[in-house]
């Protein structure tokens, strides 16, 4: 059994045994037919992984083709603007998009724009000030280069200032990264995980992310550790999942990515593959939104 796939059944059943019931309650979550999405939850919930495996569940199959458009919209074309995935056949987040076919304010808005302040004088060691100003991806990869002692290398998307203009507040909005040795490690924040549907994407693309930004800064890899808030189960989620859960689980796939990219920019679609991925049919969940 993959570890993901052992870790994913043990808390979903356990939500399910366990969780809180918001049957009856103010919910904001609807079906595309008008009812409230009731769910099941946990507050305060975590995956940790050695990364001695990909983690990408075997009792379902994980639309990892899906997974990785929306990584690279988000951090790599740092883009909020729905017809990119579009134009790929992917329809994610076609529910979120706004007149202007963006998502706001949010996800890629975030990360390209230009916010964090670096002081290259003191880097090249002058006297002088010599500011720079980058976006949260350039501060990163340039953090991880030269200031790898730091405990604050983190970006957020959660943007106080701006969440009335976004389609939809993130779900995973936040990232943190920690050198030890040559060893990068990523903790990843979710204030709300639909389990059913958004988290197995989660789970795999931001480990894929790490593996990403280790390879072009040189590290190796660390742990990875996923964070939930409030891990949630739909109501009309609950009888598929429970088949889900008692399905039978494979070995995890392989992933590989291609050694020749030196610069995270230079990452394409195809340079990251996922390999020998035996797994379950795929189940389909209804939307939430």
């Amino acid at each position: 059994m993959a570890d993901f796939d052992l870790q994913y059944n043990r808390l979903g059943t356990e939500i399910l045994a366990t969780g809180h019931d918001t049957t009856g309650e103010d919910v904001r979550a609807h079906y595309a037919d008008g009812t409230p999405a009731y769910t099941k939850q946990l507050i305060g919930k975590q995956f940790r992984f050695d990364n001695s495996e990909f983690p990408c569940l075997t009792n379902k199959k994980t639309l990892m083709d899906k997974s990785k458009e929306e990584l690279f919209w988000i951090w790599v074309e740092k883009s909020n603007d729905v017809r990119w995935l579009q134009e790929r056949g992917n329809h994610i987040w076609d529910e979120w998009m706004m007149k202007d076919f963006s998502v706001g304010t949010a996800y890629g808005w975030q990360l390209a724009k230009k916010c964090r302040v670096v002081d290259l004088g003191k880097l090249n060691g002058s006297e002088l000030s010599q500011y720079a100003v980058m976006d949260q991806v350039d501060w990163l990869l340039h953090s991880l280069q030269h200031d790898r002692s730091s405990r604050r290398i983190m970006t957020s998307l959660f943007d106080v200032e701006r969440l009335h203009r976004m389609a939809l507040q993130p779900c995973v909005y936040e990232t943190h990264w920690i050198v030890e040795g040559n060893k990068l490690s990523l903790i990843v924040k979710a204030r709300s995980s639909d389990y059913a549907l958004g988290l197995p994407f989660n789970v795999s693309q931001y480990n894929i992310l790490q593996r990403m930004v280790a390879q072009v800064t040189g590290y190796e890899l660390g742990e990875y550790i996923f964070d939930m808030d409030i891990p949630h189960i739909y109501d009309r989620h609950e009888e598929k999942l429970k088949k889900q859960f008692a399905r039978p689980t494979h070995e995890a796939p392989k992933i590989w990515l291609n050694p020749e990219v030196k610069n995270f920019y230079d990452f394409k679609l195809d340079d990251i593959q996922i390999l020998d991925y035996k797994h379950e049919s795929g189940l389909l969940f209804e939307v939430a939104i």
